[in-house]
């Protein structure tokens, strides 16, 4: 059985082009891979119509976090600094799993997953430099066989709590999984290398230096 790798920061940091950022969103493990990266990280909820008619799952998580960062620059147009707006999905066979309404969803969930592999896609939104960037990455992620006993015991934690998928790879999740292909930053919701990768082959680097200037 392969263990899962712990995540490492990217070779070109988010904290490479800015040290601050706000992020719209009440994700506690988003804030936490931000501030691994040395960022400090303000968190400010924006509210939006989450509603949408989008099958293509790449597409409805990159619709609604450019719609979460509509929301949050209608009410702070004028600020300035980076921010950041996210929304992951579950992709399983032809669904799209969000986050369960109550336990009884969550074991659903949980019970379909069982000995079968899923895809996990986030999309994001960065406002920085007076720009928006945005993007999704995906990342399969194939569960251990799961009895009832073993469902109720992680349910009893409440890490299905807001989470889609109803389970938190990060905490005692990854106790629930065999293996991860892909990007384990994507599956907690956030794909830092993704966005990094983006941001630099977007800034020019001066001959010589192993990272764009720090800026903002």
């Amino acid at each position: 059985m392969k263990r899962l790798k712990a995540w490492r920061p990217p070779l070109a940091r988010l904290n490479d082009f800015f040290t601050s950022v706000v992020l719209a969103s009440q994700s506690v493990a988003r804030k936490r891979l931000l501030e691994e990266l040395g960022l400090h990280v303000t968190i400010e909820v924006t509210h939006c119509d989450e509603s949408h008619q989008e099958r293509d799952p790449a597409k409805a998580v990159r619709l609604l976090a450019k719609r979460k960062m509509e929301g949050y620059r209608a009410v702070h147009s004028r600020y300035e600094g980076a921010v950041l707006t996210c929304d992951t999905l579950v992709a399983y066979e032809d669904r799209l799993i969000g986050k369960p309404k109550d336990r009884e969803e969550a074991r659903a969930q949980l019970l379909m997953f069982s000995n079968k592999k899923q895809v996990v896609h986030s999309g994001w939104a960065l406002w920085y430099d007076n720009t928006l960037f945005d993007g999704c990455d995906e990342a399969t992620v194939i569960f251990k066989k799961l009895d009832e006993k073993a469902i109720e015991a992680y349910l009893d934690l409440g890490e299905w709590r807001g989470a889609a998928g109803s389970y938190r790879i990060q905490e005692r999740g990854k106790e629930l999984v065999q293996r991860v292909e892909g990007d384990i930053a994507t599956v907690i919701g956030l794909p830092l290398l993704q966005i990094s990768e983006i941001l630099l082959a977007t800034v020019p680097v001066s001959d010589g230096a192993e990272y764009p200037p720090l800026r903002g």
